[in-house]
């Protein structure tokens, strides 16, 4: 069980930054793509700040920050393209959605069959 948990350890620490980036930048793709179809000006605003911001710093504990705030908007963004109407709503969800099965998927354990 300890070997197990070790892999295990191993694994995430040799991908934590590596996944970090990689979902921070999709992220920022997602809003840059939203943007233009939220209705809502704060939130379109705050969209816009997150699209500009970049991770120069790679400590995980400054990615993780970065993620959390990301995350933070992305919530934001589906609670309202939720209320809305249309196509563009509708797509809005779909990149959201997409994004949250890819992210789900670069966090699976290569070596745990949960």
């Amino acid at each position: 069980m300890i070997a197990t948990m070790l892999l295990i350890l191993g694994e995430e620490w040799d991908r934590s930054a590596s996944r970090r980036v990689q979902e921070n930048a999709r992220l920022r793709q997602l809003f840059r793509d939203a943007a233009s179809r939220v209705n809502d000006p704060s939130l379109k605003s705050r969209l816009l700040e997150l699209v500009e911001t970049s991770d120069h710093d790679l400590r995980i504990s400054a990615l993780e920050a970065s993620n959390c705030a990301l995350r933070a908007a992305l919530i934001d963004l589906q609670a309202h393209v939720e209320t809305q109407v249309g196509s563009d709503a509708r797509r809005i969800e779909q990149l959201i959605w997409r994004e949250l099965v890819e992210s789900t998927e670069r966090r699976r354990l290569s070596i745990a069959q949960f």
